[in-house]
């Protein structure tokens, strides 16, 4: 074996622990960004796959009059990539006993020759027999359903059963477990059978070379002008957003955490690399300049320690390559789960190994260079004197003497500024640490004070949304004598059309709530002016997600809308956040005026007197057992903490991902903060030696090094808590904005708790980093810690 590696595996073993440790904070960073470069192309290519295998329509166009189409026709139009009928109503379905969900119901004309918005089989039985429903795999997470069970559906008053004859994955669709929504498909005459509807009354489309959604819209535009002239009336169109799935932004949001997260806690293991490095060539110093008095050249001596990095790197790159696969496959599969997609990548691209080998060969050694070049550098002379570190100590030691009162504060405060360079590394690395972890604290105390705040802001405890209008003393009378209801309060729920240049939000419709101005139902959360007023001039409130449809954005003033078929002009006064659907609210009083002379209503607000889940959860089961003695025709009963658990199912994912990785960027920082210490101990050895030999006791050596530790813990945990107050501030904006919309970004929020958690660890971890060196060292005789080079 030629010598320069015979030196290098003598090394290893010589300084075992370094190079454990360096082997371990390598392996970590690979870890770290092996993971997320295979999760990143999982989860980014399957979810886009899913969804586009599925040939999603463009847009979805409602007409009585399509008995008058001819569909092949359509379908042999350069423009159109694939069309067909896809009939689509919302009904109810008893999901367990007394337990009733929404369940969009669609007709499917061919089960096994879809074209567009395709749906695949998950049993044998496929297609479903005639007069039978699928349910969409999602669904089982959230229901008692079996195959061959019959399913009671709700429809325009009445209880219908039908047969389940299997499950199908859409991955075109939002996950059931988190809408609290059923899909179901079934055959043309058992749609009109359960909706009373007649079926090929809803066409999907997919058009052919288009890129954009304004595309989409020119497309449809000349489409409707061949409809029109055919005799074929259009009743609504949908335009979806462009070829994304409903729940991308729950993937988007976990890409850009584990890409941020992931590549600071790599740069971190970098870091500590370079300060491991250091520690080893202040160790071989002297044998430096042994070898340099010997006649080895500079080249020599750099070739030995670049043999020993790339040692190091091989044994990190063997263990971390494999555990990144695995690691960002299981994240994948996680994800998947709960988003309801497959994962289809089975073999990782080779690009992909190689990116994480070189990582793992070259970011090592271009981290070590400075330490690598100022060793090869050190002249002969100054290499065989050198014993550490050389200070005026008795001027320094005196001086923080007088300070403090205390010798050993004194000495542990001129020992931790000792090596600045060290110091400020140091520091730095553990603050931005601590910075990252309370931020992640901080985000998920946001969220948390956002779904709090959803939740306090409703101060009903069920509401009913009907499919058919009645007078409100109707409707409200058939629940007022449930046992604990103390107030209901009727609205109304419908369509508005928004004369908007928003393509997306235009033709996907925004709904209007119809409430009076002075509810004591809800408490808004306002982000912009106020809340309705009983102005004689005709007011509106939006929410954040309808907002982008009024542009510009001024509270004040007037837009142009169209409800009830009236168009009027409105005057904006606030804007408000939810997490909702788009929606534009308006007083009941005025809404009646302008569209609803009869004053019926289709939503109700119930309150009840005690608002414990135990009793919400009763009065849900007497209401809809009243809904189906009466033959209500209802949409939805949903109570608070169904709609609180929806909200939370949709962000809990993300903030189970922002604390576990935030707490493996504090563990990689902790770990430089433990060689920076280790390496301050070692060069201290002498030291140490005169300490013991003039009287200190081990016992005094080892707080000595704690009391560093802690100090450097407490500047780490200043300095990091000064960054996270304005990184906690912008991650909130753009989280909220990620997950709410444009312009809604979350509170700030400080998690006292998060402080604490951050607090303890971080001084456990300085703890640790300072005693465990300290006590090796005291383990040295005081004539071996004298005579230590």
């Amino acid at each position: 074996m030629p010598i320069i590696l015979r030196k290098s595996f003598r090394d290893m073993r010589a300084k075992l622990g370094s190079t454990l440790t360096a082997i371990l904070a390598l392996t970590i960073g690979l870890w770290g960004i092996g993971t997320l470069l295979v999760s990143m192309l999982i989860m980014n290519n399957d979810l886009s796959e899913n969804f586009s295998q599925t040939n999603p329509p463009h847009i979805a166009i409602q007409s009585s009059d399509f008995d008058k189409l001819n569909l092949d026709e359509l379908r042999s139009n350069p423009d159109i990539m694939a069309a067909g009928f896809r009939d689509k109503i919302t009904l109810r379905i008893e999901v367990k006993p007394d337990v009733w969900l929404p369940v969009w119901l669609y007709s499917v004309a061919d089960f096994e020759h879809l074209t567009v918005a395709k749906i695949y089989q998950q049993n044998e039985r496929f297609p479903p027999p005639e007069g039978t429903i699928f349910i969409e795999r999602d669904g089982l997470l959230i229901s008692n359903f079996t195959t061959g069970a019959l399913a009671r559906l709700q429809s325009g008053g009445e209880v219908f059963e039908t047969e389940i004859s299997g499950f199908a994955f859409d991955p075109g669709q939002a996950p059931s477990s988190q809408d609290q929504l059923i899909f179901a498909y079934t055959d043309q005459a058992n749609y009109t059978r359960l909706s009373g509807n007649p079926a090929k009354q809803r066409l999907i489309i997919r058009f052919a070379g288009v890129k954009t959604i304004e595309e989409v819209r020119a497309k449809y535009d000349q489409l409707a002008v061949e409809f029109s002239q055919a005799g074929i009336s259009i009743d609504s169109f949908t335009i979806p957003k462009f070829d994304e799935h409903p729940h991308q932004f729950q993937l988007n949001t976990m890409l850009y955490l584990i890409a941020t997260i992931g590549l600071l806690a790599f740069a971190m293991a970098m870091v500590l690399i370079s300060q491991l490095m250091s520690s080893i060539f202040t160790q071989q110093i002297r044998q430096i300049g042994t070898m340099k008095a010997m006649g080895a050249t500079r080249a020599h001596i750099f070739q030995i320690y670049v043999s020993y990095i790339l040692g190091i790197a091989l044994v990190s790159i063997a263990i971390g390559l494999p555990l990144a696969v695995l690691s960002g496959k299981a994240f994948s599969a996680f994800v998947a789960g709960i988003i309801n997609f497959d994962i289809l990548t089975t073999q990782m691209p080779a690009w992909i190994y190689i990116m994480i080998i070189a990582f793992g060969l070259l970011l090592p050694i271009i981290f070590s260079l400075p330490a690598l070049l100022k060793g090869i550098k050190i002249s002969v002379a100054d290499a065989l004197g050198d014993y550490g570190i050389n200070t005026d100590q008795s001027k320094v030691s005196g001086n923080h003497t007088r300070v403090s009162g205390s010798t050993t504060l004194s000495l542990s405060i001129r020992n931790v500024s000792r090596r600045k360079s060290r110091m400020i590394v140091t520091v730095a690395t553990m603050a931005l640490g601590v910075a990252i972890f309370l931020t992640g604290f901080n985000v998920r105390e946001s969220l948390r004070v956002f779904l709090d705040n959803s939740a306090q802001s409703l101060k009903y405890d069920v509401q009913i949304l009907m499919k058919e209008q009645l007078p409100p003393e109707v409707a409200i009378a058939h629940f007022d004598s449930i046992e604990g209801v103390s107030n209901i309060e009727a609205r109304v729920r419908g369509p508005v059309q928004v004369n908007s240049d928003d393509i997306t939000l235009s033709s996907a419709g925004i709904s209007v709530i119809a409430a009076p101005f002075d509810s004591i139902m809800i408490e808004r959360d306002l982000l912009q002016g106020t809340w309705l007023s009983s102005s004689v001039e005709l007011e509106f409130v939006t929410n954040q997600g309808a907002a982008p449809a009024f542009k510009p954005l001024i509270i004040g003033n007037s837009y142009p809308i169209t409800v009830g078929g009236n168009e009027v002009s409105a005057k904006l006064v606030g804007v408000v956040r939810e997490f909702d659907s788009p929606k534009i609210y308006l007083d009941l009083e005025k809404f009646n005026a302008l569209a609803n002379p009869d004053g019926l209503v289709n939503n109700l607000l119930v309150s009840l007197s005690d608002r414990s889940y135990d009793s919400v959860i009763q009065a849900k089961i007497q209401i809809e057992q009243a809904i189906e003695s009466t033959g209500m025709d209802v949409i939805v009963v949903m109570s608070q903490a169904e709609r609180a658990k929806v909200i939370f199912d949709h962000l809990n994912i993300i903030l189970m991902v922002i604390l576990f990785l935030s707490l493996l960027v504090l563990s990689v920082s902790a770990m430089g903060m433990g060689s920076a210490m280790g390496i301050n101990v070692m060069e201290r050895t002498r030291e140490i030696g005169v300490l013991r030999a003039i009287g200190a006791t081990p016992k005094v050596v080892i707080r000595l090094f704690v009391i560093e530790g802690f100090i450097i813990s407490a500047l780490s945990v200043t300095v990091g808590l000064l960054l996270a107050l304005p990184m906690s501030s912008l991650a909130a904006q753009f989280f909220g904005e990620l997950i709410l919309g444009e312009n809604t970004p979350l509170d700030f929020a400080f998690s006292q708790s998060g402080f604490s958690i951050t607090l303890v660890v971080t001084l456990l971890f300085g703890y640790l980093a300072s005693s465990v060196p300290a006590n090796r060292a005291t383990n040295i005789t005081v004539q071996e810690a004298i005579a230590y080079e």
